[in-house]
């Protein structure tokens, strides 16, 4: 498997060869964007494009170089990706859990090349820890084995904080940001650049990942995925956000899933009862919120997104018109408020409510309280009554942090 070219961000990609080639590029970057908007694929060309042998030509990556083959199938010595995975067990030192964790991170390339689109350990309680970091940072000192400079791809880095919520493996990454080695290049990636560290942020260039027109997005669908209705792949493309990588999973069966389980938390916010709140929480487990929830609340995301421009008197802008139709946004397929659409005030504070649960996840907290949480900020929202406790106020990260 070859790592593919960023699909239609060719002007971002141009500016970024010309940077590599006039030796303009930042050092420390973090890339940043929507969920399924090729993050991963934009941080692993770059690292290509650093190491393209003939760079000073202008025409990077070449794809034809040496280094730009090993790149390309994720077997560059000098290319070093890291993401979050889980913590191994039964480590009996410090130096045999840096091992461990090195040992499961070659095991999951091994998937990745693969299938780069890949999603690692749905189901398990992940983080970049302390003991990754300092593999990182251990890599990192040494001169590259082949090319003039290490590249580190580092996958989700608001990630790095291990268990109760301690910044420690973020301050031990800081250190490597703050003196990295003339010949060592740090890509980050991020899709909640807010939760890193402040000072992480600041030692890091920003690049956007932006989100592609319908058109083009429906393009990719017809071209990569072989849908080739053209209705079914505006709507396809409409419902993507713009993020080409998540048209993949829509496609997929599982996106159906995902969209009834948005629709299932919808109906029990906009019921109001605990009764139904109870329900809906507990079809999650304790464990595991990447595998099952993450999916659901980034549909959710997207179905109050509609509900919001119906609100708004801009249903034209909504990205799944089918499912804005009705009252509570529901449609014949969805959920209907008894009250009739929600008021815009009411969809803002609901989305706010599921930032903050996405937050959780992040942090692993357990899905059941989290989604228990989550549904009750949503009732009081569509109900208009406040709890104040939104996304990023003291208040609800306090509730978060106590689950």
């Amino acid at each position: 498997m070859n790592a593919e070219r960023p699909w239609g961000q060719e002007d971002l990609l141009q500016r970024l060869a010309s940077a590599v080639a006039g030796r303009r590029l930042p050092q420390s970057l973090l890339v940043h964007g929507p969920e399924g908007v090729g993050k991963r694929s934009l941080a692993l060309w770059i690292a290509r494009a650093l190491q393209c042998e003939p760079a000073e030509a202008g025409d990077v990556p070449c794809e034809a170089c040496r280094s730009c083959r090993m790149a390309a199938r994720l077997e560059h010595p000098d290319i070093h990706l890291h993401f979050p995975m889980p913590r191994p067990k039964r480590a009996a030192s410090r130096a045999k859990l840096r091992e461990a964790i090195e040992a499961q991170r070659h095991e999951r390339l091994a998937l990745l090349r693969e299938d780069l689109h890949a999603r690692l350990d749905p189901d398990a309680v992940t983080g970049l820890y302390v003991a990754a970091v300092e593999n990182i940072r251990d890599q990192a000192s040494r001169r590259p084995s082949m090319a003039r400079r290490s590249v580190f791809v580092v996958e989700d880095a608001e990630r790095m904080v291990p268990q109760s919520a301690s910044p420690e493996a973020a301050n031990a990454f800081l250190k490597l940001l703050e003196e990295p080695p003339p010949f060592a290049y740090i890509v980050l990636t991020s899709g909640r650049p807010d939760a890193l560290l402040p000072t992480i942020r600041s030692r890091t260039v920003p690049l956007r990942v932006a989100p592609l027109p319908t058109e083009r997005v429906a393009a990719y669908v017809a071209e990569h995925l072989g849908v080739r209705d053209d209705d079914r792949a505006r709507a396809v493309a409409r419902r993507a956000g713009g993020a080409v990588y998540r048209a993949r999973t829509l496609v997929d069966s599982e996106a159906g899933e995902s969209e009834a389980a948005a629709d299932a938390l919808l109906a029990a916010a906009l019921d109001g009862s605990p009764q139904a709140r109870y329900r809906a929480a507990s079809r999650y487990s304790a464990r595991g919120a990447r595998g099952e929830l993450e999916p659901a609340l980034e549909a959710l995301r997207l179905r109050l997104r509609d509900m919001l421009c119906v609100a708004a008197g801009a249903a034209d802008a909504a990205l799944d018109p089918d499912r804005t139709k009705g009252p509570g946004a529901g449609g014949d397929r969805g959920v209907r408020g008894a009250g009739g659409e929600p008021a815009e005030g009411a969809v803002l504070e609901a989305l706010g409510a599921v930032d903050a649960a996405m937050e959780g996840v992040g942090r692993n907290l357990n899905p059941q309280a989290t989604t228990a949480l989550l549904l009750e900020e949503m009732s009081a929202a569509f109900a208009g009554r406040s709890t104040g406790r939104t996304a990023g106020t003291p208040q609800f990260a306090g509730v978060l942090r106590g689950l």
